[in-house]
């Protein structure tokens, strides 16, 4: 049996393909069929500018699902469940997935998820369906009372955005800065926010991006961060601009905190400068699904975050998907028309 999944081929082209159809593989695993999927700043990125992977795969790493089938071994979801999935295989159950490292699992090769190429391969998340080998750690059953798709983006950008800032404004780093450019500073603003931020600054060189933010409640402006702004007890650079996350050291409280999660390349910083100044730079994947999904299901399920004032588009599955991807702005959401 075949099914239909959306393959990344080269710069600014996408298509369908049939590919064999997965089947359930072992006692903890399910299958899932995808019933809304989103993009990601790092699609966008593929998408629209020359990509490092040399041969095509399946796009896809956001999405929420309808349970299929599940094996003997599952336990926590059931045929007919809506659930979000986590777009890294991680086990559950390994002393890294223990402690929350879930995008770092020790049972899969490094970088092992949905919608990427690498040494394993399961698919993208706008297949018509997702093999999940471990269903209890991978699938979060959506709350009720709520439309399924405003959790689409919960296997990353969603959650990511709560992961970010929430254990900081606990900690009272609650005036922030975000660098954006594409969807991830917009969650991140979101969430800010709804937890109470003090202060929340946002820059970024997209006009509707601060449009947005603006409403979201941050104060926004165009780049690069000025010297005139600040002190921040915490930056969050979403921009993949190496020059304004260098700049930040300017802006910057003694120990403060800069989480960076946009897909750099190299970047050289000024040492002396960090060095005197005490800050803690955390750079890289978050393994943000696990450990935080259910207070970003709370966020959104009481309406703190309301994810579709983020979007830039949402569109039917099937229509001309491939084209669409390759056009859109922000996020697109891709919907069912059964959801």
């Amino acid at each position: 049996m075949t099914m239909q999944s959306l393959w990344f081929v080269r710069q600014g082209h996408l298509e369908w393909r049939d590919v064999a159809a997965p089947r359930l593989g072992g006692d903890l695993e399910a299958l899932v069929q995808p019933i809304a999927a989103s993009t990601c700043d790092i699609d966008r990125l593929i998408i629209s500018q020359p990509s490092p992977f040399k041969d095509p795969f399946a796009i896809g790493h956001n999405g929420v699902g309808r349970v299929l089938e599940v094996g003997e071994g599952v336990r926590t979801v059931t045929p007919g469940d809506l659930v979000a999935i986590s777009w890294h295989i991680s086990c559950g159950q390994c002393d890294r997935c223990r402690r929350g490292l879930l995008a770092h699992c020790r049972q899969t090769a490094p970088g092992t998820c949905y919608g990427l190429p690498g040494r394993e391969s399961w698919g993208g998340l706008f297949d018509d369906v997702v093999r999940v080998p471990f269903a209890d750690a991978m699938l979060h059953r959506l709350p009720g009372g709520v439309d399924p798709v405003a959790f689409v983006a919960t296997s990353d950008n969603l959650t990511l955005g709560y992961a970010t800032v929430a254990p900081h404004i606990k900690a009272g780093r609650d005036r922030i800065l975000v660098l954006g450019w594409g969807i991830n500073g917009l969650y991140v603003v979101a969430f800010a926010r709804a937890l109470g931020a003090r202060s929340l600054t946002y820059v970024d060189d997209d006009t509707a991006n601060r449009e947005t933010a603006t409403e979201l409640g941050a104060t926004a402006f165009p780049g690069p961060p000025d010297r005139g702004m600040g002190p921040f007890d915490l930056v969050v650079d979403a921009s993949a601009d190496p020059k304004w996350l260098r700049g930040v050291m300017r802006l910057i409280e003694p120990e403060s905190m800069v989480e960076c999660v946009a897909h750099l390349g190299d970047v050289t910083l000024p040492g002396w400068q960090w060095y005197g100044t005490g800050a803690t730079l955390h750079c890289g994947l978050c393994s943000c699904t696990g450990p935080h999904v259910h207070e970003t299901f709370k966020a959104v399920g009481s309406g703190a975050v309301v994810p579709s004032k983020l979007w830039s588009e949402r569109v039917a599955w099937d229509q001309d998907l491939p084209a669409a991807m390759v056009a859109h702005r922000r996020q697109l959401v891709a919907v069912r028309s059964e959801t």
